[in-house]
């Protein structure tokens, strides 16, 4: 269209006046094209931008979510604030330059006086680490090593927690036969995978904990059963009865405790209290009771918890990239009454906040798998590796394999 016009001016310069009517039409239709690809586009901008901050062209230059962070006006109040935060290569850079271990694909922590203890769910290691996550401090950031393993090289470690002096960490869902032993073997029928006389339970595993290695006390099945090793236990926070029982909160993945369709129905969370049975050569974690979360904990899913010795809930969410904070009842000066516990449907006790997002609203805290108190006004999290084959966005990978600690607002 515009080669047309450039020829119909040249013929103007060279014969102006036989062509007065093609120049004056040519100059009309042209401005008359502009005007419409103006309104076109500024219709368009509008469109794509509904929210505000859409005159004309200008909007062209914000994105969906640059919108929505400026429209929000209560951002400070409903995010949790970054305090300080270190990738676990940086505190582990030597063994990192020495060519050793690269991947901390965190699944959960816990606090243990001036120290945090993490575990990853693809090693069998305990990772410890001085709260001010100190880049120079190589002595007391250490890895602590388990036994030898049969079977899987992954340890399935998805939550842990610490109780008079032991550590307890959570195997999501192992495959275990008819007489209590992994099965780490499959047979194929029909093409399809199955397992002969197997079901799949949580592994609860008590842990002596030493400066430089642990020790295996006791290792029983959950009573509870999963679908299948994709969605399990997430998270596990301990307490005892006045009797001195120790009962397990265990956080279920997905929501119904389900593996299938039914665990993206978000707003449908549960634990399962359980309580042990038997001996370490013959036990299990039995079913107590099922409690529900409140439905103001609306998540797609459920990465960890955690209740202090006041009943105070923090429940994290990965997909979400958020937490819930709650109440619990039943809880008093750190002793559970295992009737008594629930979740106060209160919604003065419960808010929901974000973590923070990138420069242009985006979400970065992709991957947040573990979440503990770090006394009344502040968090403490880890996040696991962030997913590749496109199935996260490059956004995620500046916090991925990292341990953060947040301010509530």
């Amino acid at each position: 269209m515009n080669t047309v016009h450039v020829s119909n001016e040249r013929r103007i310069h060279s014969n102006h006046s036989s062509n007065t009517k093609t120049s004056s039409w040519s100059f009309s239709s042209l401005s008359l094209a502009l005007i419409i690809l103006l309104a076109v586009a500024s219709l368009s901008a509008i469109d794509r931008f509904p929210n505000g901050h859409s005159k004309g062209l200008l909007s062209a230059s914000l994105s969906k979510s640059d919108v929505d962070c400026a429209k929000d006006d209560k951002y400070t109040k409903r995010t949790v604030m970054m305090a300080y935060e270190s990738s676990f290569a940086s505190l582990f850079r030597r063994a990192a330059a020495d060519g050793g271990l690269k991947r901390y694909e965190a699944s959960g922590v816990t606090i243990v006086g001036e120290f945090a203890y993490a575990i990853c769910d693809t090693s069998w290691s305990v990772t410890k680490v001085d709260l001010s996550l100190d880049h120079n401090s190589p002595g007391e950031n250490v890895q602590i090593d388990g036994p030898k393993r049969d079977g899987s090289s992954d340890s399935g470690f998805e939550a842990i927690f610490y109780h008079k002096r032991s550590f307890y960490t959570v195997r999501e869902s192992i495959l275990i036969d008819e007489n209590n032993e992994y099965e780490y073997e499959v047979i194929v029928s029909e093409g399809k995978k199955k397992a002969k006389k197997s079901s799949y339970h949580a592994i609860i595993e008590e842990l002596e904990v030493g400066n430089s290695t642990y020790t295996v006390k006791s290792a029983c099945r959950s009573e509870y059963e999963f679908d299948d090793d994709s969605k399990g236990f997430e998270g596990a926070v301990g307490f005892a009865d006045s009797s001195g029982e120790l009962f397990i909160i265990a956080l279920c993945e997905g929501n119904y405790c389900a593996s299938k369709s039914k665990s993206a129905e978000s707003g449908n969370g549960r634990v399962v209290l359980m309580k042990k049975d038997g001996d370490s050569d013959d036990c299990m974690w039995k079913t107590h009771r099922v409690v529900k979360i409140p439905k103001t904990a609306k998540f797609k899913d459920y990465s960890d918890i955690d209740i202090d010795n006041d009943g105070r809930v923090v429940i994290s969410s990965q997909e979400n990239s958020e937490v819930w904070i709650g109440r619990a009842l039943g809880i008093d000066n750190g002793v559970i009454d295992p009737e008594g516990f629930d979740f106060s449907d209160n919604k003065d006790d419960s808010a929901t906040l974000q973590f923070p997002k990138g420069s242009e609203c985006e979400t970065v805290y992709c991957n947040i798998e573990g979440i503990q108190w770090m006394g009344k006004g502040m968090l403490l999290a880890v996040s696991d590796k962030m997913k590749g084959d496109g199935r996260q966005s490059y956004s995620c990978f500046d916090k991925d394999q990292s341990i953060h600690a947040f301010t509530l607002p």
